[in-house]
């Protein structure tokens, strides 16, 4: 395995062939705009990012941002409008990087990501008229306000369709409708709703009824252009934990998001609770200590597992294929797999989502037992699965592709009496040229599988890079 200094020397060689003294890359690898770097995001998503009076940017990933331009010294120019349009820049290349946004499968066609910077909480608010309402049958029949082009917006029109979706611009003029009783809900992130109703003058106006979802809100680069996100990601990893922890208490402290006069109290209170929760925290924090390990341990597991098929998920995967394509030596090979199964939309169209579980579930468990036990195999989309390994021949990798093809073909997939046809289409990548780019190896994979669909379905491509 290669070791931590070789690892770091290829990341600075990297660093500086493609961005000389620290300058950033662009989209098209030439240093943009006079050695700035620049940072796209949304005008109006308080407090991520936004134009102050003043019409300076501010937000806690504009501070991030400047964070990274201030210890690994390169200027930085942003570039704040509404949603769709700060997406499109980076899409067109005229931006070098979004500053923060959430993962879908139809933004990666568009965009390779970093890691992620903060947690989000998705949720539904509905006006005070309307608290109490069902909010499921309302979800069937009613309307709701989103961002015309964010993450909500898409979320909404998968898992709810009959609802009526009005988009806005941006979460500024979307708030000013709901103010002025145009709109009865939206959707919004629960830190951003936060901070439009407790920095204005109706902050009882609307509550949050439903959470919808969390997720990770990562910045991402132009789809394709690795060298800069290598860059971007090393550069970032520079910036000390303590100072994106301050950052974030900045903009998420209570005082952004509540009245002022509140501080006082809860402080007060919150002092005075402190004390006595730390003289019973010392009478068992022994046990408690060897309890939480256990749990943190156990929810580790839980985070890491697929929850229909059992086997890993997609976060798991390409964090564990990330290690392992970064530390892969000139003497060790890597497989990598993928695969999806062939008319699986008719399939739930014709006979139901359960039953298209239930073939899911069998294929996963019919795989699992065809494939070598160091193999690192997840779920990775709806029906879409993923399998690396390391240390295998050319050969040993082709046999491998052609057994986990046919062995979906021969099986047997019978449910409620009516025997189902099923089939894979699979795209095999092996390499064994040193380090790689983990993304790289997933879109080669995948050009060959959709290969292997348009040669008629139900067999496999092989690549040796």
């Amino acid at each position: 395995m290669i070791k931590k200094t070789w690892l770091f020397a290829i990341l600075i060689a990297l660093t500086s062939s493609h961005s000389q003294a620290g300058q950033p890359v662009s989209g098209d690898g030439n240093v943009s705009e006079a050695n700035t770097l620049i940072v796209a995001n949304s005008k109006a998503w308080k407090p991520f990012s936004y134009i102050d009076d003043s019409g300076e940017a501010q937000g806690l990933l504009i501070d991030i941002w400047k964070e990274y331009a201030r210890v690994n010294r390169v200027k930085v120019k942003f570039i704040l409008t509404d949603w769709n349009d700060s997406l499109e820049l980076v899409r067109s290349g005229e931006a070098d990087v979004h500053a923060g946004l959430l993962w879908s499968e139809s933004r990666e066609i568009h965009f390779d990501y970093l890691e992620e910077i903060i947690e989000i909480d998705t949720q539904l608010f509905f006006s005070a008229d309307h608290l109490g309402m069902d909010v499921e049958q309302f979800l069937q029949y009613g309307e709701v306000g989103v961002v015309s082009g964010g993450y909500e917006e898409s979320f909404i029109k998968q898992y709810y369709p009959r609802v009526k979706v009005t988009a806005y611009s941006n979460n500024e003029i979307m708030l000013k409708s709901a103010f002025s009783g145009e709109l009865d809900a939206f959707v919004a992130d629960f830190q951003v709703a936060n901070f439009y109703l407790y920095t204005s003058e109706q902050p009882s106006a609307f509550s949050p009824v439903k959470h919808l979802y969390s997720a990770k809100v990562r910045p991402a680069v132009k789809e394709g252009n690795h060298k800069l996100r290598i860059v971007l990601e090393t550069g970032m990893n520079k910036i000390p934990e303590v100072d994106i922890e301050r950052i974030q208490r900045k903009w998420l402290h209570v005082e952004t998001v509540y009245p002022k006069y509140l501080f006082q109290f809860v402080f007060s209170l919150l002092l005075g609770l402190s004390l006595l929760y730390i003289l019973q925290l010392r009478k068992t924090v022994a046990s408690r200590t060897a309890e939480l390990r256990q749990l943190n341990h156990e929810l580790q597991h839980q985070a890491s597992i697929d929850s229909l098929t059992g086997i890993y998920n997609r976060r798991h995967f390409m964090a564990s294929l990330k290690e392992s394509c970064q530390m892969n030596a000139e003497q060790t090979s890597l497989t990598l797999l993928l695969f999806d199964i062939d008319k699986f939309k008719s399939i739930n169209d014709n006979f139901g989502h359960s039953v298209g579980d239930h073939i899911i579930k069998q294929i996963a468990e019919l795989v699992a037992s065809s494939i070598p036990d160091d193999s690192t195999f997840a779920r990775i989309g709806g029906e879409e699965f993923c399998i690396y390994l390391c240390n295998r021949t050319a050969k040993e990798a082709n046999a491998l592709a052609k057994r986990v093809q046919t062995c979906v073909s021969a099986g047997e997939f019978t449910i409620d009496g009516v025997n189902h046809h099923v089939s894979i289409s699979l795209g095999a990548i092996y390499s064994n040229s040193g380090p790689l780019d983990h993304q790289y190896l997933i879109n080669q994979a995948d050009h060959l599988m959709y290969i292997a669909k348009s040669l008629g379905r139900d067999a496999y491509q092989f690549k040796v890079l």
